[in-house]
């Protein structure tokens, strides 16, 4: 992950200088796991990392972990991206709404202005302009950074956890009769066998 993050400011410094005029503050940049995001990455609207002072401030960009192995130029476009919402937010451009889900007019512009275009001529209704894609130019930009493709190899993967049962089903083996348990071990005679029930 150091080296993720390491390309990932490398990138932000060339993306900044070329895009941004340098004017961008650097953010602190983190993987982090989504949680229950739909969201390839964000960007912070205020100046969480601080020191203890708060003589220094800096906003955050985060790429999240389960999307990490995307590949070099698709992790960068969601880091140009977010750089978008860093600029708006620094100059006070209120682009989205919906808890950061539905993007404006007013970051699309700023998309087209800084590197980015859009396939699709129309606003998704969820979603507004929430989807460009890295224009021609600004890949080619990207590849000319000699960005560690390695560093993009792997990503945060958490098997799912299949929620155990707390019954246990029980039958007769002679009559059939069948019922379920909350205990496991319990023993349970079936009246009309005279037999144990026993779990299937």
């Amino acid at each position: 992950m150091y080296i993720a993050i390491k390309e990932l400011y490398k990138c932000f410094k060339h993306l900044n200088h070329h895009f941004f005029g340098g004017q961008l503050p650097e953010p602190t940049i983190t993987i982090q796991t989504k949680g229950k995001r739909n969201a390839f990455g964000w960007c912070s609207a205020v100046e969480f990392w601080k020191n203890q002072d708060e003589s220094v401030k800096k906003y955050e960009i985060n790429i999240t972990a389960e999307d990490l192995d995307r590949g070099v130029i698709e992790v960068m476009q969601t880091l140009l991206h977010e750089m978008i919402h860093l600029y708006n937010v620094v100059n006070g451009v209120k682009d989205s709404s919906r808890n950061g889900n539905f993007h404006n007019k007013k970051f699309k512009s700023a998309a087209e202005r800084f590197g980015m275009t859009y396939e699709n001529k129309e606003a998704d209704k969820h979603y507004g302009w929430a989807f460009p894609v890295l224009a021609p130019a600004t890949i080619e930009l990207i590849e000319t950074l000699n960005i560690n493709e390695k560093a993009f190899e792997l990503a945060r993967r958490v098997p799912k956890t299949v929620k155990k049962s707390n019954s246990y089903k029980l039958q007769c083996p002679i009559c059939g009769i069948k019922l379920r348990a909350t205990k496991p071990g319990i023993v349970v005679i079936c009246k009309t066998c005279g037999v144990e029930l026993i779990e299937y």
